[in-house]
């Protein structure tokens, strides 16, 4: 067995933190987007159901992907920092997305940016 130290990688920043939730959450807005044009229409086309089922699945898929993220350590915020905490604070999101999934993803950003207390 060697005596060389064990090099670990560097902790991350709380920059690093929030441009991870901004790469998650980055089809947001599309997602927003494409659910409002679907509830615009007064009939319903073939595959709407379809684009309907994508986007929750997108959504799940960002759910998962921001359930990953490691929390942040403490720290001086930035302005990615920012823009990670107002994704959901979109007027469209409240009026399109399933309350539930829109509190859990909260709670992961709040669990990533919020210091622990250790």
């Amino acid at each position: 067995m060697s005596n060389e130290p064990v090099i670990l990688p560097p902790q991350k920043t709380r920059k690093h933190s929030a441009e991870e939730i901004n790469r998650a959450m980055a089809r947001f807005p599309l997602i927003l987007q494409i659910l409002g044009e679907l509830g615009r229409t007064q009939l319903p086309f073939p595959g709407d159901d379809d684009i309907r089922h994508g986007c929750e699945r997108a959504l799940t898929g960002m759910l998962s992907e921001l359930a990953r993220i490691r929390p942040a350590p403490e720290g001086k915020s930035s302005k990615t920092e920012e823009t990670a905490q107002s994704w959901l604070q979109m007027p469209a999101a409240r009026q399109l997305i399933d309350a539930d999934k829109l509190e859990r993803m909260q709670q992961f950003i709040d669990a990533i940016l919020t210091p622990s207390k250790r």
